[in-house]
């Protein structure tokens, strides 16, 4: 029963804390339509095709089965949206997805369906507007006010989002949001909502927190970590601080079963005069993870544990609070003879 991560692109960690975890003879394959550094520090791997291409369901699948593949994790929205379309035929191959049935996928991809949804839930959100006149028209009557926030609707990384001052900017970097969107991988998913691919989101002053949500194999809520976003980079947290997860516990829980996803759902928030708002969600491990994986939470070892039956106790839900986690860039030199 091996393990495949998807779309794993740099991240080279996940593939070290999967490894040291399941060191007893099972093995960590990796995926990607290119080939990366990351890879090779897997057990195997296998360059796809791009996600939306015919072939790259059928072509995981044979891998799987090739490589008794059991359980299958994504690192990245797109992909997760096209594996979730087709959790039926992997599981009549005998395999496992570890992630969010289809519609909460989308609903975690889509940012407006991700708006609309924690407002039916009474989760607190920043206002959210599908186009500028909606925007504007608020701004007007003293609903909404000026800075704003512009971003892709399927946005993800920090591509193509501004801070928008006045109306004039609205409409330049409105323009470029959408020119930055269709020049880019977005252009898949954005294609599914073409007439409207930007939100434009009320600007939030407070501090920001990254919570790692974290549901048991058959998708019942099992605990929640908490990180505070101390410094952001390139749309993930460079350095951050664990903190008690308290203040988001009733919110974790309320979106576990609603979301009913498998392992981890990374959920963006502020907290604003002590209330908590919830901007963002993804169905995968986070860019963040690493912070509260360092301060003692360890996801890969738990997950050996629920796959293979060990009883779980109270030290698999633990993490120390209070530390802060800086992300380092290592920067491997590769022989002349590689060709990246």
């Amino acid at each position: 029963m091996n393990i495949l991560l998807t779309s794993v692109g740099r991240r080279g960690y996940l593939v070290d804390y999967f490894k040291e975890a399941f060191l007893d003879g099972r093995l960590i394959f990796t995926a990607n339509s290119e080939l990366t550094y990351t890879m090779q520090l897997s057990d195997g791997f296998i360059i796809t095709p791009l996600i939306y291409e015919d072939d790259y369901i059928d072509t995981i699948i044979r891998f799987c089965k090739k490589n008794n593949v059991s359980y299958v994790l994504s690192l990245f929205d797109i992909d997760l949206y096209v594996l979730s379309k087709n959790e039926k035929l992997f599981s009549e191959n005998g395999i496992t997805l570890i992630l969010a049935p289809e519609m909460s996928v989308e609903i975690c991809n889509d940012k407006w369906k991700t708006y609309e949804f924690l407002k039916k839930l009474n989760i607190a959100t920043p206002k959210t507007y599908l186009n500028k006149e909606d925007a504007l028209s608020d701004i007007e009557k003293g609903i909404l006010k000026f800075p704003v926030i512009i971003k892709p609707r399927w946005g993800m990384a920090s591509m193509g989002i501004y801070v928008v001052d006045n109306e004039r900017e609205l409409d330049v970097l409105y323009s470029k949001s959408c020119r930055d969107v269709f020049k880019s991988f977005l252009k898949y998913e954005s294609s599914l909502t073409k007439d409207n691919p930007i939100i434009i989101q009320e600007f939030l002053v407070g501090n920001e927190y990254g919570i790692d949500l974290v549901n048991d194999l058959n998708a019942n809520f099992f605990t929640c970590i908490a990180k505070q976003k101390v410094r952001m980079r390139a749309g993930e947290t460079d350095l951050g601080l664990t903190v008690n997860n308290s203040p988001f516990l009733n919110i974790a829980r309320l979106l576990s079963k609603s979301i009913l996803h498998k392992g981890i759902l990374s959920v963006d928030c502020f907290i604003v005069n002590d209330a908590v708002y919830v901007t963002e969600m993804n169905c995968r491990i986070s860019g963040h993870y690493p912070i509260g994986h360092s301060a003692g939470f360890n996801f890969p070892e738990l997950m050996k544990k629920w796959i293979d039956n060990i009883e779980i106790d109270v030290g698999d839900s633990h993490y120390e609070t209070g530390v802060y986690v800086c992300k380092e860039l290592l920067i491997k030199r590769l022989g002349s003879n590689q060709s990246y």
